[in-house]
């Protein structure tokens, strides 16, 4: 009886295991095309970001984010890497739209771009 339960139970798992996949019923093959190509993607920072890099240094984190916020041009992120000899912890992203502050005493002494 249980030799029979067991070939039962065999029969419907290599029945289940068919040579049929889900995806035999795909009949497309076209892939859909990419929103933007790799042509139309950029690497490298804007001028304005770059620009405000370098502006930013030397004020007050408060102005430094001011003015970073108010760049109306592009949309322009900004994080504190670092507050005197306090490290933040950062996510490895590059994005070229972001400025990271380094600050001493209030004062933003160095930015980086990513």
């Amino acid at each position: 009886m249980k030799l029979l339960a067991g070939a039962i139970v065999a029969m419907l798992v290599l029945t289940a295991c068919g040579s049929q996949s889900p995806d035999d019923a795909v009949t497309s093959t076209a892939m859909p095309a990419p929103e933007s190509s790799s042509s139309d993607m950029q690497f490298e920072p804007s001028p304005t970001v770059i620009a405000v890099s370098q502006e930013v240094i030397g004020m007050t984190e408060e102005q430094a984010i001011q003015t970073i916020e108010g760049i109306s041009s592009e949309q322009l992120a900004y994080r504190a890497v670092r507050r005197d000899d306090e490290f933040y912890p950062m996510t490895m992203d590059y994005r070229i739209n972001r400025i990271n502050l380094e600050i001493d005493d209030g004062l933003v002494t160095k930015t980086s771009i990513g």
